[in-house]
């Protein structure tokens, strides 16, 4: 028995005195921070963190050529400094009094992905009220100037601390413009959307100078040509006296309907005028039209409501064959199908907590909870 006993003892003390890996219980990622939690071993005295960013990379002692090392003590910890709307590939060790724990990594396959978040609107509703300055686009062809002399389009801050966008037709030191400025915004995800309405408020700012001309595009895609062609414009010149005319904002709206592609852009265009003053856009706007009223109809039902992984639509037979969509709260369509039978099941395990609303047959409407 001691042949026995003795060595199992000695490589069980083998085996637990190795420096274990670290224990992760959380990891966010914001604009510009990875957000750490984890659960704090007093055998191990810190931790290392190598991080790429764009593309993978073998962690190693030193680090490799251009990757970086985040060391910490004790969870939790904030990795501070990344860069917005970014990949990046981290991956972790714990670092023991006498060696170090392996990289530790999602499945052992490599440094893992992680992105950081925009703090710009990237899907609907969509909302773009210019107080985030770091959703300001840069460089063509995002932020062009076609105009001579003309300028660009730039942020401005009044006195009450509101910002939004501007452009210019004169200054005081170059006088009379001819500007020619676009300002494009997206991409928007626009998944499952045909038909929405983008609104927005503008002002011609000096009520002597306001006859401002512009144009703003909703289309596919960032090129200032394809949005030229776009069906989807909204022009005006600002009239004199008019509720765009002066320091009050004027609302003005784009009903946007048909849609096929499944990615959208804003575009702001200042042009066709010279020599009045300045022209302000705030509170870009892009949500679906379609309706989220309820119509009840005996015909139909779904249960259990609210629900957890599965909904039930139990309905009359001269319905089945007939097509059904799932609504999010913004409008967007997160499931579809088809009724198949008088109850049909669908599965909702991947749509978040939240209200929905079911759409079919003769513009039966619907609303349920996902509740867990």
């Amino acid at each position: 028995m001691k042949k026995i006993t003795i060595p199992f003892l000695l490589i069980s003390s083998l085996v637990f005195s190795q420096c274990p890996n670290p224990t992760i219980t959380s990891w966010a990622m914001t604009g510009t921070t990875a957000e750490f939690g984890g659960t704090n071993d007093p055998s191990i005295i810190s931790y290392e963190i190598q991080y790429n960013e764009g593309s993978t990379f073998t962690p190693g002692t030193p680090a490799p050529a251009g990757v970086q090392i985040f060391t910490f003590t004790s969870f939790p910890t904030s990795l501070t400094g990344l860069s917005i709307a970014t990949d990046y590939y981290f991956t972790i060790r714990s670092i023991c009094a006498s060696d170090t724990g392996s990289w530790y990594d999602n499945g052992s396959n490599g440094p893992d992905l992680w992105t950081t978040t925009a703090d710009c609107p990237n899907s609907l509703p969509y909302f773009n009220d210019f107080e985030e300055t770091s959703c300001w686009p840069f460089g063509p062809p995002w932020h062009t100037n076609n105009g001579s002399p003309g300028n660009y389009w730039a942020y401005n801050t009044d006195a009450t601390g509101n910002t939004y966008a501007k452009s210019e037709s004169w200054t005081q030191n170059q006088g009379a413009l001819s500007p020619d400025c676009w300002v494009v915004f997206g991409p928007i995800d626009m998944s499952g959307v045909t038909d929405a309405k983008l609104s927005f408020k503008v002002r011609g700012s000096d009520p002597a100078w306001c006859q401002e001309n512009y144009t703003v595009y909703f289309g596919n895609s960032e090129n200032i040509t394809v949005l030229e062609n776009s069906p989807y414009t909204f022009t005006e010149t600002i009239a004199s006296g008019s509720d765009a005319c002066g320091d009050s904002w004027a609302d003005r709206e784009i009903n946007i309907s048909g849609l096929t592609s499944s990615t959208g852009y804003i575009a702001l265009r200042h042009h066709g005028v010279s020599d009045m003053f300045q022209i302000h856009f705030d509170d870009l706007s892009l949500n679906s039209t379609v309706s989220t009223t309820e119509i009840e109809n005996i015909e139909m039902d779904i249960y259990p409501n609210p629900t957890n992984n599965v909904l039930n639509i139990k309905s009359d037979l001269k319905y089945v064959g007939s097509n059904y969509s799932v609504f999010d709260n913004s409008g967007k369509v997160v499931l579809t199908g088809i009724i198949n039978s008088n109850i049909t099941t669908l599965n909702t395990e991947i749509l978040s907590e939240g209200i929905y609303l079911l759409s079919a047959g003769d513009n039966i409407k619907r609303k349920f909870i996902v509740m867990r």
